[in-house]
C-alpha cells in the first residue's frame, strides 16, 4: 500500500529514472540565425547598422521592415551606388527625387523598396531601407 502511495505521488519515471545528469539538465536553446540584410539590396561598403532604430518582420511567407544604416559618403555617389547595382537583383527604379536628400523608390515583382539618403554632420549619410510586399503585378515587360 504505501509503495502505492510513493509510485503516485512521484510517478513511474521519477522513482525509476536511469536519465544521466546531462541528460536531466534543461536543454539549451540553439541561437536563432537572424540577417539584418535583405539579401537582394546592396549595401554600399562602410555602412554601418544602426541596431536602435532598425526593425524587421519575418514570417514564413514574407519578409519586410525598416534598416538603417549610417556612414560617411557622398549623396550623389550613395545615390549613383543605388540605382546602379539594385538593377543587379532585378529592381527597377520608379521614382527619383534628389533635392537635399535622396529618396529613390524601386518595385520589382511582389516587392518594393524606398531607399532616402540623409546628409548628417560633416560627411555622415543616414540610408533608410524600406522593404515590404506588394501584391499588384503592376511591372510592364523588361526592355
Amino acid at each position: 500500500m504505501i509503495l502505492f502511495l510513493i509510485i503516485g505521488a512521484y510517478g513511474c519515471g521519477d522513482l525509476f529514472s536511469f536519465r544521466t545528469i546531462r541528460e536531466r539538465e534543461p536543454e539549451k536553446k540553439q541561437p536563432i540565425a537572424t540577417s539584418y540584410r535583405f539579401e537582394d539590396t546592396p549595401l554600399p561598403p562602410g555602412m554601418n547598422l544602426n541596431r536602435k532604430e532598425f526593425f524587421v518582420y519575418e514570417t514564413k511567407a514574407t519578409r519586410t521592415g525598416l534598416l538603417v544604416y549610417e556612414g560617411k559618403g557622398e549623396m550623389e555617389r550613395l545615390a549613383n551606388y543605388f540605382k546602379e547595382q539594385m538593377s543587379n537583383h532585378q529592381w527597377r527604379l520608379v521614382s527619383n527625387f534628389e533635392l537635399y536628400n535622396v529618396m529613390l523608390t524601386f518595385i520589382k515583382e511582389g516587392w518594393s523598396g524606398v531607399i532616402n539618403i540623409q546628409p548628417q554632420d560633416d560627411e555622415a549619410k543616414r540610408i533608410e531601407i524600406r522593404r515590404g510586399p506588394i501584391e499588384i503585378k503592376i511591372l510592364p515587360p523588361s526592355k
